[in-house]
């Protein structure tokens, strides 16, 4: 999963950062301080899987900021979630920040446990609706993905991955049998990393499966004319 974080108090987004690269289902973390860096960077909102937005970004001379990027990100994703940090708590701005698509606030000074909790509930939800998940996991031909606990499980054993390649296995898993190209690859899992491109992927790719070969599940991922995958039994 990857998490974009738009606040301009470095000390703050660092901290969030770190908390959340330490678990084992975030793939990566995006900080952006500015509207104009995350203007540059709008093209990528559907590469993120939820999106941490402060109410004031004190080097923009306009307070509603905010309100200008959470619409940009929902012209690209109606359905990411997006959490508002705030210092302000009354009903005014409650309401406020639901009525512009919004889908929780949390506010200044908060706990980062509190903030974890808040962010595991609503990618778990997320994740369910984009891929029609009915319970928390993922399941193709004996192929179990548990949200929970971030896990893979093959006729009921437990895959060992690296995060890289669990961040992979699952975009496969969650487009099964649909084709997926090598670009829609790189922007999901590496985003701005452009220089993994190319060879590079295949590598990953060659690792992945030298991993499930374990589990006789290699054969299930296949490379169409080196451009499109494919997870497909």
């Amino acid at each position: 999963m990857n998490i974009l974080i738009i606040e301009d108090d470095e000390f703050l987004s660092n901290k969030i950062k770190w908390l959340f690269l330490k678990k084992d289902w975030v793939n990566l973390v995006k900080i952006i301080s500015n509207f104009e860096d995350f203007v540059n960077c709008y093209h990528n909102v559907n590469n993120f899987d939820i999106i941490l937005v402060d109410i004031y970004l004190s080097n923009n001379s306009k307070r509603d900021t905010w309100i200008e990027i959470i619409k940009l990100i929902r012209n690209k994703n109606k359905l990411v979630p997006i959490i508002v940090i705030s210092w302000l708590n009354d009903i005014g701005w409650l309401r406020l920040w639901f009525d512009n698509w919004a889908n929780d606030y949390i506010c200044k000074p908060f706990r980062l446990a509190e903030l974890e909790i808040r962010v595991l509930k609503l990618m778990k939800d997320y994740f369910k609706i984009e891929n029609l998940w009915k319970d928390d996991k993922l399941e193709y031909n004996w192929l179990i993905y548990f949200f929970g606990t971030n896990k893979f499980t093959f006729d009921w054993n437990v895959i060992e991955l690296t995060k890289l390649s669990k961040s992979i296995l699952l975009l496969l898993l969650s487009r099964k049998e649909s084709l997926i190209s090598e670009i829609c690859i790189i922007e999901k899992v590496w985003w701005d990393n452009y220089w993994y491109v190319d060879r590079n992927i295949r590598v990953a790719i060659s690792r992945l499966k030298k991993w499930l070969s374990k589990y006789w599940l290699d054969s299930w991922i296949h490379n169409i004319r080196w451009e499109w995958y494919i997870l497909k039994k």
